[in-house]
């Protein structure tokens, strides 16, 4: 019922169980973080999104081995193969996600109007860094929730194209527990997860989509000083308010609820689309022997149709 005929757990059940094991850590890594950190916002954050990283690593790599005899490399299974081009792939995802952030806000600035607050402190500086380190980890944590084992199962169960929908809703639904959350701030974050989920499966692997995540937040908040989804934990230099119609501020939650990025996800989408990018796939080991990942040859934009993502 829950195994095939080799003794290794139907993707479906492995899509269930990591849900489950999603929302127990979530849950569990909050009550720890709020014990230990009390109203020290950002000792929360640091804290809860350090923890819920190694869980979930720790979680997965535990479901890899137990459920589909996945005996070393388990890091390699979850997306994160440490190769050749890993790098080059993270940082062509912050560069991505950093000249994005800023062609949005230079619209804001030339249509409406923005003013910055500059602090530069010892203490400023020292938060800053406690902020970046929130910020990767953070994006880390979400990619693996939304991106990771649970995505990669449902893509086994059901295909590219539904579990695409799904994680995007889901992830979208999710930050309406945000600040200031609204309707088109809900559609925006749905289409950066879907961004998100076409940059894993067209380098299965999480270095493009977790490098993406991460640049569009620092610099969103910690460079441009604006709030990252309602939150306005991350701007420890700058402070930055706009002012304006809430199509192109998006109001308390941020660009992340404006027509301007809108436009930037969907520029995104169309890059991540077409680029010509580097497939990695991960080979299936046998029961009781190692698996290693496999650099496929390279994928062209121009021969990268709808169907290689079963949609």
């Amino acid at each position: 019922m829950f195994t095939d005929a080799h003794g290794r757990l139907y993707p479906a059940w492995g899509f269930l169980l990591s849900v489950l094991l999603c929302c127990a850590a979530f849950v569990a890594c909050g009550y720890v973080a709020g014990a230990i950190a009390g109203d020290h916002v950002l000792q929360f954050e640091l804290i809860f999104r350090s923890l819920l990283t190694t869980i979930l690593f720790v979680g997965f790599s535990w479901l890899l081995a137990v459920g589909h005899h996945v005996e070393s490399r388990r890091l390699a299974a979850q997306g994160l193969p440490i190769i050749q081009g890993s790098l080059r792939e993270f940082a062509f995802g912050c560069g991505l996600g950093f000249a994005l952030v800023v062609l949005a806000v230079c619209a804001v600035a030339l249509l409406g109007h923005l003013s910055f607050r500059l602090t530069v402190t010892g203490q400023a500086l020292v938060r800053s860094l406690a902020v970046l380190f929130v910020l990767l980890t953070g994006s880390l944590a979400e990619e693996l929730m939304f991106r990771g084992y649970p995505f990669q199962r449902l893509v086994e169960a059901i295909g590219a194209g539904g579990a695409i929908a799904v994680f995007a809703v889901l992830f979208g639904l999710v930050h309406l527990l945000n600040p200031g959350a609204t309707a088109w701030g809900l559609i925006d974050t749905v289409v950066i997860g879907i961004a998100l989920s076409v940059a894993y499966l067209r380098t299965r692997a999480l270095w493009l989509p977790w490098g993406f995540h991460f640049g569009w937040n620092a610099t969103l908040g910690l460079a441009c000083g604006l709030p990252v989804s309602g939150i306005r934990l991350f701007n420890t230099l700058i402070h930055t308010s706009a002012s304006g119609p809430s199509w192109l501020t998006g109001g308390t939650y941020g660009l992340e609820a404006s027509l301007p990025g809108a436009s930037a996800v969907i520029v995104a989408l169309i890059v991540l689309w077409r680029l010509p990018l580097r497939a990695i796939k991960f080979n299936e080991p046998a029961a009781g022997r190692p698996s290693a990942p496999i650099a496929d040859e390279d994928v062209n934009a121009s021969s990268h149709d709808s169907s290689n993502l079963g949609i």
